[in-house]
Order: structure tokens, then C-alpha cells, then sequence
């Protein structure tokens, strides 16, 4: 089966190829294209979520094919105290799978709202991040935002930790393995200290991602970041010491810019101390990514991406791969088509991890 799957990847990216020679929120690949940093587009300073007025132009007048209104690219600023936003994505998707039951049909992937409120002169802000879809609502983030001297802030509430890269994929094995996504918000406080070219991230939270905590343990993570003039290169380190079994994780993340190509690559390794507690037994993972995006007309991007997770480094050939294709286009503001490939190549052992996906995505944002 996956030689028929690998030829129809080739046609699917030579059919690609062949109609772009005649992108969109939350996407790190456009902070290494501009060399600037997640707090330009976000007001989150970790990324993500509400934009700020030079972010709702750039999505309004940089990204799309054709420009949106002048007069109207900053409607989510109401008035001096209130800034709202909002993200949709609904999907068509198949899926065809070695072991199971093949798939398709349409599905509303995520729906965000965004609201952020500060008080006339104040250096405090409250921000809050709302899922509304699928299923019942459900609340990422909810923080108190204070501006410090210069660019630092502190946060203080639930908030999504500054861990790698923070890709708008979820389902990325570098989210999954690590724990750290959009869903996986935890309670606690971020300190950042934010320069002209580095960035400072320190954070101390439950590491339950729960409401309350489920323990008397902490969780502690600290992560660095510095851009040069067309590149950057960062590190995180987290130690989270729960009851269950302490984990351990760092990785090295960057991005570079070169003849028009932006490249991202992640590499984690994660530790987990043995659930008995035994010393010096651990279960060790290692991830991957790569990430390749280039703009090759107004409005159209090209995306590839490679991911490798080896669940467990003590156990020989377990480790599994992932190839994604992806065509962005984003033909007027505050609108993105999506389309792509996806295969995921698995040991015989696991064989759900074998298929080849393919979807089609609109995605709305404001």
C-alpha cells in the first residue's frame, strides 16, 4: 500500500507544483520571514491568540492576495479598553489507513474567541482565550497581563507556557509528545524579560494542566531566545516534579531565512522517571521537526514539514516518521484556504500509525 501512497504524494505535490507556477495565524514561519518577534503580531507575548493592530494589518494587507480595507483592517480595537478576535477552521478530511476503518467527512476543527481588556492608562490587562468548538466551550487561557519597564511583562492565572516552538498544528509530534499545545493550558505565573533581540521566559505552574493542582509538586520551565539578523536560535529546559514520576525536558529550536526559503527545526528530549519510582530507570523520548515554507506568489504558500518521535529510546527501531504537504492560500483578508497531504509511516507493530490523510480547510480569523 505505501508504495501506491508514496506515488500518490509525488502527483499530488507535482499537481501542486504545476498550479502554483502558473498564510495565516499563530504561524511561527512568519516571525524567522520578518525577524520579528511573537509579541508584534500577538498580544500574548508567548503567541497565538489576539492580534495586535500591526498583526491584524499584516493579516489584513501583508498575507492575503488581495489587501482588505484601510480604514477597517483593525475592527477588533473597540475603542481604548476593548479588543476582541476570533478563529475558525472547518475541515473536509479523509483518511485511508492500513489497520481500521477508513474516514472522511467534514468536521469543525477549532473555534476561538479572543478578548482582551485594559483599562484606560492602566499597565494592567485581562486576557482571555475561549474555545467555543467543537464541542462545548472551553477555556485556554484566562491571565492578567502587566507591562514591566520596557518590553517585560509578567502574567499571572491560566496560561499556555512558552515551550519550543509554538506551532498552530496541535497535532504535531512535538506538541503531543511534550504535552504543550493550545489545550494543554496550566496555572501559574510567566515572567518575561523581552529585548530588542532576545527573549527571557520563566514560568512556575501546577504542571497538572488541570484546575487545581494534583499534588504538592511544582512544575518549573525556563526557555531563551535570540534573533539575528535573518535566524534565531533558542533553548527550553522544564522539570516538572510530580508524585506520579518526575519529567524532564529541553530541547534547541531555530529558524532561518535564506533566497526566499524559511526554514523552522525543533529537537526535544523528553525523560520520565519510572511511574515505581525506581532509581535510575526512565523512559526517554526524542522528537523532531523540520519545516520548510515558501511564498511563492502573493498570498500562496508552500509548506513541508518532516517529524520523527521515538516513544521509547530504550527499545530498538520503534521510531516513527511523518511527511505533511501543504498549500496555503489566502486569497482575501481575514480568509485562508488550506489544502494537503499527510503520511505517517509506522513500525508493523503499530499498524494505525500507517495512512495517508488528506484535507481541505477554511479557515477564518479576525
Amino acid at each position: 500500500m505505501f508504495m501506491h501512497c508514496k506515488k500518490i504524494i509525488a502527483a499530488g505535490a507535482a499537481l501542486l507544483l504545476c498550479l502554483l507556477a502558473n498564510t495565516a495565524a499563530a504561524e511561527p514561519y512568519l516571525a524567522v520571514k520578518n525577524n520579528v518577534q511573537c509579541s508584534a503580531c500577538h498580544t500574548n507575548p508567548a503567541g497565538g491568540g489576539a492580534r495586535t493592530t500591526y498583526g491584524a494589518w499584516y493579516g489584513t494587507h501583508q498575507l492575503p492576495q488581495t489587501a482588505g480595507s484601510l480604514n477597517l483592517f483593525d475592527a477588533g480595537k473597540l475603542g481604548e479598553t476593548l479588543r476582541i478576535g476570533a478563529d475558525l477552521r472547518t475541515n473536509y478530511y479523509q483518511s485511508d489507513r492500513d489497520e481500521g476503518e477508513d474516514a472522511r467527512g467534514f468536521e469543525t476543527q477549532s473555534g476561538q474567541l479572543y478578548v482582551v481588556l485594559q483599562p484606560k492608562d492602566s499597565r494592567f490587562a485581562l486576557y482571555i482565550d475561549e474555545q467555543i468548538a467543537p464541542g462545548g466551550a472551553l477555556n485556554r487561557e484566562a491571565f492578567i497581563l502587566t507591562k514591566l519597564n520596557g518590553q517585560h511583562f509578567l502574567k499571572a492565572g491560566r496560561i499556555m507556557l512558552p515551550y519550543g516552538i509554538r506551532l498552530e498544528d496541535d497535532s504535531a509530534f512535538i506538541r503531543q509528545a511534550s504535552g504543550f499545545n493550545f489545550d494543554t493550558g496550566d496555572n501559574g505565573v510567566e515572567l518575561g524579560l523581552q529585548y530588542s533581540k532576545t527573549l527571557f521566559n520563566f514560568a512556575i505552574s501546577n504542571g497538572s494542566s488541570g484546575l487545581n493542582n494534583d499534588d504538592k509538586n511544582l512544575q518549573f520551565l525556563s526557555r531563551a531566545e535570540y534573533l539575528g539578523s535573518n535566524w534565531r536560535i533558542g533553548a527550553t529546559a522544564l522539570y516538572n516534579d510530580a508524585e506520579a514520576g518526575a519529567r524532564t525536558q529541553a530541547n534547541v529550536f531555530g529558524g532561518f531565512v535564506w533566497q526566499g526559503f524559511v526554514f523552522l527545526a525543533e529537537a526535544d528530549l523528553i525523560k520520565d522517571e519510572s511511574i515505581e519510582n525506581i532509581p535510575g530507570e526512565y523512559q526517554q523520548q526524542r522528537v523532531g521537526l523540520l519545516e520548510l515554507n515558501r511564498e511563492i506568489s502573493k498570498g500562496y504558500n508552500v509548506k513541508l514539514t518532516t517529524e520523527f518521535l521515538d516513544p521509547d529510546t530504550n527499545i530498538d527501531e520503534n521510531h516513527r516518521v511523518r511527511h505533511s504537504l501543504l498549500l496555503e492560500y489566502t486569497p482575501f483578508a481575514n480568509l485562508q484556504i488550506r489544502g494537503g497531504l499527510r503520511q505517517g509511516d509506522d513500525i508493523p507493530q503499530r499498524a494505525t500509525g500507517n495512512y495517508l490523510d488528506m484535507f481541505a480547510q477554511l479557515h477564518f480569523y479576525y
